[in-house]
């Protein structure tokens, strides 16, 4: 009927009313109009299309062309019936590629993501702001010259775009334009008739946001995982976000949807490698074969369709005149500047403070570093000297110096708002308790100084100032990776420190890292696995078996039965897992009892069975153990749950 709306309103009626006219009855824009009679978008809501119907009646009316045929399909109860019909074909066709039970009217209200609509802010998808220019009136990103790797992403836009789920990983070191080439290639789906949701995943932490919401995520989402590396390597939760994101992929009834991913080359190795132990290898499933790589430079084809565009937008033109190597990117995204200010920092103090952050970021602290942690690490990495020459006021001049814009873009530093992510549609009240919150506030390294401390100071070990600092006040999700590093360059009393704190905080791992870098230094010494085997929590089986591991190879046999009895009690039984792991230790240290006070509990009617190769190993332990009763249940719930249901 839109087709015909539209041919009348062009033909007899010789474009009349203008879209602009049409639009202003209905009170839409003029180019969603254009979008209903061209078919390219379906109203949300019936009464601006009425409106938009009663106009063009109207103008029939005036010019005499109100009579038949076009009577038929001027007439409003015509236009409420046939809305309504294709209101219910969509919500049907939609239903079915939603998870079973989810009404659509409930289902919009919750499902995650905001309509792609209302995505406008290329910068709160974290796209890298511009230098600056002198001319105003000029968009907030540069005009933008497609490249190689844009091509080979839009085809596989194209594909989710046509039905079929996809995932790109954008690969490329700091400023060479991964996000940004993500943000160019949502153009297509925008114009979608099938309208798209875009979900950004970052609280209460980037893995927590991914697992708590994916369930309901809906067919025609984009989903943004911006710097990867936060969602992927996160403990064990990175690789559970890395299998619930392949079962995602694999689920057609939940399709299509499209994740975009960016990564830097070293994390790209990290998450991919095969040799050895492998540490992320549901990151190397969904990763491999979908890297596009992103280059430093641009290449001379690539110059000249850039010279091709300088007279649009002179901030392409101070580019093209000024990078060096072709490194277009980097200077949009201000890098010169950056680095000139960071190498010219002349202050001893300033530049300690900057090399805080930096060491803070590449030995595993998160992107927000509390300012308490590089105020107290920084006079640790001036001589006497140098401190003694500080004024009282270091601090407040070297937040001047570092937070400084650099020609249009932020400075070394920037301060970050701490709290909860902005646009959530469901608001988490369980949990308020952020596992990563600090007080104070926090800042923000520029990702190419990040890149670059990565790189040129890989070798140095930082000052105790920085370890006493980071125990004191580094966010308590970064507390046990802050005390592996420690560890690692043989740092023992700061590790254990470090671990004590994470231990203390619910790390997994935290304890039985802490009882190793203590009994390096004193064998002997049972008070750290005392201190351990009673603060783990024993409702987490893999925190807790890996203290009976540890325990066990250190002779503590009493600690290690206090510690089974405990665990065998209270242990979580939800993850299948985990459930697996704690009985496999559990028999691997002798506590046959407390396997028997496990089962007793019945974990076969507890554990989740989403995750097949979780309930793979558990039913291989319970074979080990000859569990009958627990293989039974088991396998009944899998059947279960397997078999069809009937209408």
């Amino acid at each position: 009927m839109l087709a015909e709306l539209e041919a009348f309103r062009a033909g007899p009626l010789q474009g009349q009313p203008s879209h602009r006219e049409l639009a202003r009855v209905a009170g839409v824009a003029p180019t969603t109009i254009g979008n209903w009679l061209r078919k390219k978008q379906f109203p949300q809501v019936i009464d601006p299309l009425l409106a938009l119907v009663r106009a063009v009646q109207a103008r029939a009316d005036r010019v005499g062309q109100a009579g038949e045929p076009a009577a038929a399909f001027l007439d409003p109860q015509t236009w409420r019936r046939a809305y309504e019909a294709e209101a219910r074909r969509r919500a049907e066709v939609t239903s079915t590629a939603v998870l079973a039970g989810h009404g659509r009217t409930a289902l919009e209200g919750i499902r995650p993501g905001l309509p792609l609509s209302e995505v406008v802010d290329p910068f709160y998808l974290e796209v890298h702001r511009s230098i600056a220019s002198p001319v105003t009136g000029l968009p907030m990103l540069p005009a933008y010259v497609p490249r190689e790797h844009d091509r080979v992403l839009a085809e596989v836009v194209a594909q989710a775009a046509g039905g079929a789920s996809q995932i790109a990983v954008l690969v490329g070191g700091s400023s060479t334009g991964k996000t940004r080439a993500c943000w160019e290639a949502l153009a297509p789906l925008r114009e979608s008739i099938e309208p798209w949701r875009l979900w950004h995943p970052i609280a209460p932490t980037r893995p927590d946001a991914v697992l708590a919401d994916l369930a309901d995520l809906a067919p025609h989402t984009v989903v943004w995982l911006n710097e990867a590396q936060f969602y992927l390597t996160a403990d064990r939760l990175g690789e559970q976000v890395a299998a619930e994101l392949r079962t995602l992929l694999r689920d057609r009834r939940r399709g299509p949807v499209l994740v975009l991913a960016t990564l830097w080359p070293n994390y790209w190795d990290a998450l991919t490698a095969r040799a050895g132990q492998e540490l992320h290898p549901q990151a190397r499933e969904l990763l491999d074969g979908h890297r596009i790589g992103v280059p430093d430079a641009f290449t001379a084809a690539d110059l000249t369709a850039l010279h091709g565009t300088v007279d649009r937008d002179p901030r392409l033109g101070e580019a093209a005149a000024h990078a060096t190597y072709g490194q277009i990117t980097q200077y949009l995204a201000g890098v010169p500047v950056l680095l000139n200010r960071y190498q010219n920092a002349a202050r001893p103090a300033t530049k300690a403070l900057i090399h805080a952050a930096m060491d803070a970021r590449r030995l595993g602290a998160g992107p927000r570093i509390p300012l308490a942690w590089l105020t107290q690490a920084a006079p640790g990495y001036l001589t006497e000297t140098e401190w003694d020459h500080t004024g009282e006021d270091w601090l407040e001049q070297a937040l001047d110096y570092a937070t400084k814009p650099c020609n249009g873009v932020p400075g070394i530093l920037t301060p970050v708002k701490a709290g909860s992510s902005r646009n959530q549609r469901t608001p988490r009240a369980s949990r308020t308790e952020d596992a990563s919150a600090v007080q104070g506030p926090l800042y923000r390294l520029a990702d190419y100084l990040e890149q670059k401390g990565r790189r040129e100071r890989a070798e140095q070990i930082p000052p105790i100032d920085f370890w006493t600092a980071a125990a004191a006040h580094a966010h308590r999700a970064d507390l046990a990776v802050l005390g592996d590093a420690a560890r690692a360059r043989g740092l023992y009393r700061d590790a254990a420190q470090l671990h004590k704190h994470a231990t203390v905080h619910g790390a997994s791992f935290a304890p039985t890292d802490l009882v190793r870098s203590l009994h390096d230094l004193h064998p002997a010494d049972q008070r750290p696995a005392e201190w351990a085997a009673a603060h783990v929590a024993v409702d987490r089986p893999y925190a807790t078996a890996g203290v009976l591991i540890v325990l066990w190879r250190f002779g503590a046999r009493e600690l290690v039965t206090d510690l089974a009895k405990r665990a065998s009690a209270h242990a979580a039984l939800d993850n299948p897992g985990a459930v697996a792991t704690l009985l496999e230790t559990l028999r691997g240290v002798g506590a046959h009892d407390q396997v028997a006070m496990l089962l007793a509990r019945d974990p076969a009617s507890q554990v989740a069975l989403d995750a097949p190769g979780d309930v793979c190993e558990l039913l291989d332990i319970l074979v080990k153990v000859a569990a009958k009763e627990q293989i039974t249940a088991l396998i009944d719930r899998i059947a279960t749950t397997a078999a069809p249901t009937t209408r």
